[in-house]
């Protein structure tokens, strides 16, 4: 997919930057890397040979002159490696690169450069080299963590054999049995194998603090006297130092003698032209081989070839200068000035980077005609030019922040030091212009204070003011604000412009249910019990309307947006709305406001129902419903009809308050829609709350409503009549009101 080659070739990259800062013999060398084409390439040295799982498979395991060939360049890889900042944190054989010439290159550097491939992603061969502390999301990586790995590959390189994986040699440890990994020292024992043997069987240590914390420690293990007695078989310490130092210089000399020979039978009997060395330009997709460059004329000679391959293997601008110029005609002459390019490159974009004017003078100094040299002139120009800007700026802005504090201080008021302030929020004079104008404020009379507390009109704004001046004039007038904002019985409000008109209904003890001598009673309405409302609380004069309902909607409070029948919306009751749905209108009405909205509990809607009746019916007579409700009277020809009385309206809802109230100032408790409250369903009053609070227990996948709708008769518009519903049902006679606690 798109997404995984973009992760690739970003990992491809990170790769690439990660190795284009390394510098070692034994550590993969990137020349330069770029995006092309849609992909990206790094260009490589060309190497010869295979990779040493491929090497080890064909060949079959490392005699000890062959591990020591391995081992000791790879610990001076990983040590570089440790210094520069980078965990390789993947050695394992088919990560190591076997040269034609048979010394090692360490690869696969893409967990180092951020891959974040974990351990328990990897295939199970990958595993077995993973040290222990890999297994784990919190372990510690570290030095210590490259040290197993090669242990572990060279145990492989060794034996044969692949090591057993770490988890499975801790778990074994953890449950009391012999660890599974055959000791390295029981293959390859020391007296064969020297410090080798010590080197292997330290780095596959399972514990973090019982391995080596640096390769150089590590190395000195491996490097131990133990190691240089097998070296002359039999001897001892004394003898080996002896016979070293007694042969040591002829050794050198015919190694001297058979080198000159070489040379000169060399320049004596080739005739073909010296090749440059190849690259290898490898790519997201893989890699591509070039062509070798096709010979010129007068092969270059033995000391331009020496000093070719010294500049390439030291990679420093001053080393291909030097060979430019002492070799100005050579056939490597264009590769040198392409590494220049490299080099000259890479510095530009690093120290671009940074992006300050020291960075472009050391760009400057490491290539005074490089690619970049006019650029890095301008940059430093404009960066020159902007700083003595800024310092104008700065010196005019000191000069104008001193007139305005001038200005102030002479003028001396209130508005003035605003006019500072507000100006000047990191001015010199800041701290005393707040001292000053706090002072001035302090000094105004109490008409403008309690100005102030009338523009906000709260208990808090008056209070405020009554604080700051006990003995104002304004002291009567604010207590009486206060009281008019006061929250009591009687006191009808609205928190927001569309939020529902409330009323405060006193506390209370009344009786809830039905008499046993009603003719409609149900058994679920008994048996009738004293309920005491033991606090205030507002509810709602109106059941909440189409309107109310839609700015929840346009709020994103409320998902569902009910259907009107075509009666229209605006002030009509909410309908087609469940008893989830109200419950969204009272969390968003309560986020909205702050304060606490909920559905009425069914104590409360039939104490504020009631507002002081004690018969079934409003005002103590059947005949009086259709005066306080849009009810299924006469008018409707209905088999449930209420036969006390009609009410002349169509069979729909009708606008809120088009009836007449209760005695708390509550419309529409009766008829137009029933009512949604928070109680679960329940069959009867038995066990039922006495405290007004709702009947958590029951059938809670349905809650009772009240109050009867426009199309119910007798026995649903009664006062203590009760009715469930599913839940999620919604239908055309069904809405809600709403009350509100009051905490103060």
């Amino acid at each position: 997919s798109a997404t995984a080659f973009a992760n690739g070739l970003k990992q491809f990259l990170n790769e690439a930057r990660v190795l284009a800062a390394l510098d070692h013999p034994n550590v993969v060398k990137v020349l330069r890397y770029f995006e092309a084409n849609g992909t990206a390439y790094f260009q490589m040295p060309y190497y010869q040979g295979k990779p040493l799982l491929e090497q080890l498979e064909s060949e079959g395991p490392l005699d000890r002159p062959a591990a020591r060939a391995l081992m000791l360049p790879l610990m001076d890889a990983l040590e570089y490696v440790h210094q520069q900042g980078v965990i390789h944190q993947d050695i394992r054989p088919d990560n190591i690169y076997w040269t034609g010439q048979g010394g090692p290159i360490l690869l696969g550097f893409g967990v180092a450069a951020g891959s974040e491939r974990a351990v328990l992603s990897r295939s199970p061969a990958e595993r077995n080299y993973a040290a222990p502390e890999q297994l784990e999301t919190d372990g510690s990586i570290g030095p210590w963590t490259d040290i197993y790995a090669l242990a572990a590959t060279l145990y492989y390189a060794v034996t044969g054999t692949v090591p057993t994986p770490a988890s499975l040699r801790q778990t074994a440890v953890a449950g009391g049995h012999a660890d599974p990994l055959t000791a390295f020292s029981t293959i390859a024992p020391a007296s064969r194998y020297g410090g080798l043997t010590d080197a292997v069987e330290l780095g596959l240590k399972l514990a973090v603090d019982e391995r080596p914390t640096a390769v150089g420690q590590w190395q000195k293990s491996f490097t131990s006297l133990d190691w240089h007695r097998t070296v002359v078989a039999g001897s001892g310490t004394n003898a080996y130092a002896k016979e070293g130092k007694e042969w040591l210089p002829t050794i050198l000399f015919v190694i001297f003698v058979l080198t000159m020979a070489g040379i000169g039978l060399f320049l004596l009997t080739d005739e073909s032209p010296q090749q440059p060395p190849e690259t290898a330009l490898t790519t997201a997709d893989g890699p591509l081989h070039n062509d070798p460059p096709t010979a010129r004329v007068g092969e270059p000679s033995a000391e331009e070839i020496d000093r070719w391959q010294t500049a390439l293997k030291a990679d420093t601008t001053l080393g291909y200068r030097r060979f430019i110029a002492d070799y100005p005609n050579s056939i490597y002459r264009e590769q040198a000035q392409m590494q220049l390019n490299i080099l000259d490159e890479n510095a530009w974009q690093k120290l671009a980077a940074e992006d300050t004017v020291p960075a472009y003078e050391d760009y400057l100094e490491m290539f005074p005609d490089g690619l970049h040299q006019q650029e890095a002139l301008e940059r430093i120009d404009a960066m020159q030019q902007a700083e003595a800007e800024k310092e104008r700026q700065r010196l005019e802005r000191e000069k104008q922040d001193n007139l305005a504090w001038e200005r102030a201080s002479s003028e001396r008021t209130i508005a003035s030091f605003d006019q500072y302030i507000a100006a000047w929020p990191a001015g010199a004079h800041i701290e005393e212009a707040t001292r000053v104008r706090r002072l001035l404020q302090d000094q105004s009379n109490d008409d403008r204070a309690f100005q102030t507390a009338l523009n906000l009109n709260t208990k808090q704004s008056y209070q405020a003011y009554i604080d700051a001046f006990p003995g104002g004039v304004n002291v009567t007038s604010a207590l009486q604000h206060i009281d008019n904002l006061t929250l009591r019985p009687g006191k009808v409000f609205r928190d927001c412009t569309d939020c529902p008109t409330m009323v405060v209904v006193p506390a209370a003890a009344y009786w809830q249910g039905s008499d046993e001598a009603s003719t409609y009673a149900l058994s679920m309405e008994k048996p009738r019990r004293l309920v005491t409302i033991d606090k205030p609380f507002a509810v709602g004069v109106y059941e909440i309307t189409m309107a109310e309902w839609d700015a929840c909607v346009n709020d994103q409070g409320c998902t569902s947006r009910p259907e009107d029948n075509g009666w229209g919306r605006a002030n009509r009751p909410v309908m087609m709305v469940s008893w989830n749905d109200a419950e969204e209108y009272v969390h968003w009405i309560s986020k909205k406001t702050g304060a606490s909205y909920r559905l009425p509990t069914e104590s409360e809607w039939e104490y504020f129902a009631r507002a002081g009746e004690e018969s079934e019916w409003p005002a103590g007579h059947p005949s009086q419903a259709c005066m306080f409700g849009n009810v299924a009277g006469t008018e409707t020809g209905f088999r449930w009809q209420h036969t006390e009385c009609g009410d002349n309206t169509a069979l729909r809802t009708t606008p809120a308050g088009t009836f007449r109230a209760n005695a708390f100032g509550l419309y529409d408790v009766i008829g137009n829609v029933s009512e949604w409250t928070a109680d679960c369903m329940n069959l009867s009053y038995i066990d039922a709350p006495v405290d007004g609070s709702a009947w958590a227990r029951g059938i809670c996948s349905s809650h009772m409503t009240r109050g009867g709708s426009w199309i119910t008769g007798s026995k649903e518009i009664r006062l203590p009549a009760r009715f469930n519903l599913k839940n999620g049902d919604r239908n055309d006679f069904t809405g809600f009101r709403v009350v509100r606690e009051i905490k103060e």
